[in-house]
């Protein structure tokens, strides 16, 4: 019989500390109704015994909650065992085990300390001027926003919410679908308070936040808004074309951070082709002339919707503002029950092609699918997009 080494007791600090492994070797008993079973049991119950069930808590704040996640850890190896002794029992088969033990350092075992977007912004405010650049800020935009994706994922929430029938013929009915394109709000409240901090090294700025509508022009909030670096002006926050379509009902719109276009778009001193039209750039508004947005189709309902900043149309042009658009898609079908069929297929999602939103880089939308175009194909249409005349 092997000789049972005194216990030993480790302090958190002492194992993360520690690199050397400590060998123990402890006895212990334990049934199951297998052999197998309680010699499994033993040893597991043999890591407790002599090193600990350390439990560490790490506590983070997401969405304005306090969220604690707590991870149960048993640091250590089994480079041995013995059976000492081994009968049955009324409950199985009851063992008694020695039992040779290296402890291993915690270190790469604890969770890591998860650091939230607020912690890190907190982190970017204190830092002194003079420890900026535009690079950090940069990419600290680019880590949040990550993509076109990325920002229609997280920024936007789209729910299927009911249909309505108008007319009824012999052979046919027609009506509308309504979908609910909702702000993540805490996502974009954190967005902004990213922007917040990024304060500008120059003087040559743009204004950056939410949308608002004053009379008869849409533009950024100025009783909410950020200044930050010009050259910064294409990380920020992106126009999203987006389809969205239940069967083969179809609408098509521009998600521009709080707001909702129809052939409109925020205008850019790359865009613009007029001192009316720069001035706007200058003030980041919103062009209400069509240019070369071809024309979106969604149909947006204003009583069922949450318009709380406002609404500017002209023409074919418009802009909804607010925290939630419900949309209503026209729809035609035989009978209730196909119109109930479509229902059932759900409300599907994706980055649209169309318009001046996405300019010149079109294809980042469109990356799952570069491996089946031919490359000499898309760059012959490239140069025939952009230099040919």
């Amino acid at each position: 019989m092997k000789t049972s080494l005194r216990l030993i007791s480790f302090s958190l600090a002492l194992m993360i500390g520690s690199a050397a492994a400590a060998q123990t070797t402890v006895n212990v008993d334990a049934t199951a109704s297998t052999r197998d079973a309680a010699i499994e049991k033993a040893l597991g119950d043999a890591l407790v015994e002599a090193l600990g069930s350390h439990v560490f808590s790490v506590t983070t704040m997401t969405d304005d909650q306090f969220n604690t996640m707590s991870t149960s850890v048993t640091s250590g190896k089994i480079d041995d065992y013995e059976v000492l002794e081994e009968y049955e029992t009324f409950e199985g088969v009851h063992v008694r085990l020695a039992v040779d033990l290296s402890d291993q350092t915690l270190a790469s075992l604890v969770p890591k300390e998860v650091v939230t977007w607020n912690q890190k912004i907190e982190g970017t405010q204190a830092l002194d001027m003079a420890q900026r650049s535009i690079s950090d800020y940069r990419n600290a935009l680019d880590e949040f926003l990550v993509g076109p994706r990325h920002q229609l994922n997280a920024g936007y929430a789209f729910v299927l919410r009911s249909y309505d029938v108008d007319a009824v013929g012999s052979n046919s009915l027609s009506g509308h679908i309504y979908v609910d394109v909702s702000l993540n709000q805490s996502w974009w409240n954190t967005y902004y308070e990213l922007v917040s901090v990024l304060t500008p090294q120059g003087s040559d700025v743009v204004r950056e936040g939410r949308i608002k509508v004053f009379g008869d022009t849409a533009k950024v909030d100025p009783g909410y808004n950020s200044l930050v670096d010009k050259s910064l002006q294409y990380d920020l926050a992106h126009p999203l074309p987006v389809r969205v379509s239940v069967g083969n009902n179809v609408s098509r719109f521009i998600l521009y951070k709080n707001a909702l276009l129809l052939s409109a778009q925020p205008m850019t001193e790359d865009t613009a082709r007029t001192d009316y039209q720069r001035e706007q750039a200058r003030q980041a508004e919103i062009s209400m002339t069509k240019g070369n947005v071809p024309a979106g189709d969604a149909l947006v309902d204003r009583e069922k919707s949450a318009l709380g900043c406002g609404v500017v149309t002209a023409v074919n042009s418009a802009v909804y503002c607010g925290d939630r658009f419900t949309i209503k898609i026209p729809v035609e079908a035989r009978n209730e029950a196909e119109l109930i069929d479509m229902m059932k297929q759900g409300v599907k999602v994706e980055l649209d092609l169309y318009g001046s939103a996405c300019e010149n880089d079109c294809n980042i939308f469109e990356k799952d699918n570069e491996s089946e175009l031919d490359p000499n194909q898309l760059l012959k249409d490239f140069l025939d997009k952009n230099y040919r005349q």
